[in-house]
């Protein structure tokens, strides 16, 4: 497990290494960023998930152990919250979007890694399908906390356009569809999907934020905890529940594992979240996550599965 997990770490740090240091040009990350969400990770999705071979109601079973988990811990979240009664409305926004939001590059980044293809490509599927619910729920949280009314139709058209969730679907549809692509454009998607692996981690690390300016211990806490523990443990529970294949359960487990998206920190600045509470949960989830993630493969065991 180290020989897979200490390479993840170097990337991540080589990324907080060029950012901090100023080796690259400060267009370096915008550049890699763009390249990798429109190009390198679609590329890799839609290769990965067109081979895929779908049995019964396999994407049925994956959509329920990764989103009722997900629901039941924005219900936590929220009782979480009236524990913290002095805590601003704005950074309970950014506590629940650390508490739910995946963090797309790292997932897709640690799953080619860890997982054969047909496991990986699984966990591709899980973002596709939960990406627009906990997009909308972090929109209507940050709308609800800020006192504005939420736009869910510009969000729609948004996640519509979105090329991660576009090229999985397509591929999935490829899939089900039984439709045999030429070899050529596929060997093409994969050589491009093997740049996304480094590229998104170095994305990662040049995202984090070493700062305690805005942190606040116990909402770091809560949000952390839920994330990283709780969500992944009620994925475990639900695919015991469905009794759903090993393959299905380990990409429902690894999915809920994610720390929270860099993503987050943008929406928080936008939509008048707490950004800097939001950038102090992604960088220690981040951090955590080196060490929590690998352990989305014993949380079925853990349960007595």
């Amino acid at each position: 497990m180290l020989a897979s997990i200490i390479p993840v770490f170097l990337i991540i740090l080589l990324g907080v290494a060029i950012r901090r240091f100023g080796w690259m040009p400060a267009e370096f990350f915008p550049s890699i960023e763009k390249f990798s969400y429109n190009v390198a990770f679609p590329a890799m999705l839609f290769a990965g998930t067109a081979r895929l071979s779908f049995e019964g109601g396999e994407v049925g079973e994956l959509a329920l152990a990764t989103l009722v988990p997900t629901f039941a811990v924005v219900v936590l979240t929220l009782g979480a919250l009236l524990l913290l009664p002095t805590l601003p409305g704005a950074s309970r926004s950014s506590v629940m979007q650390g508490a739910m939001r995946p963090n797309t590059y790292f997932g897709l980044a640690v799953a080619a890694l860890f997982f054969p293809a047909e496991t990986a490509s699984r966990v591709m599927l899980a973002l596709a399908l939960c990406l627009p619910v906990v997009n909308a729920l972090a929109v209507i949280a940050l709308a609800w906390w800020s006192g504005t009314t939420p736009n869910l139709g510009t969000v729609a058209k948004t996640l519509a356009r979105n090329p991660i969730i576009q090229a999985t679907l397509a591929g999935v549809l490829v899939s089900v569809l039984g439709i045999a692509l030429p070899k050529e454009l596929m060997n093409t998607l994969d050589i491009l999907g093997k740049a996304a692996t480094a590229l998104g981690l170095l994305c990662v690390g040049g995202g984090l934020v070493f700062s305690l300016e805005g942190a606040r211990p116990a909402a770091l806490a809560v949000s952390s905890v839920l994330k990283l523990l709780v969500m992944p443990l009620l994925a475990a529970q639900v695919c015991l529940w469905l009794e759903v294949s090993p393959q299905v359960a380990l990409a429902a487990c690894f999915y809920c594992a994610l720390p929270a998206a860099p993503n987050a920190y943008i929406m928080a600045k936008q939509l008048g979240g707490d950004a800097r509470l939001m950038a102090s949960l992604i960088t220690l989830q981040t951090l955590l996550a080196v060490m929590t993630v690998p352990l989305s493969r014993q949380f079925m065991s853990w349960l007595g599965a």
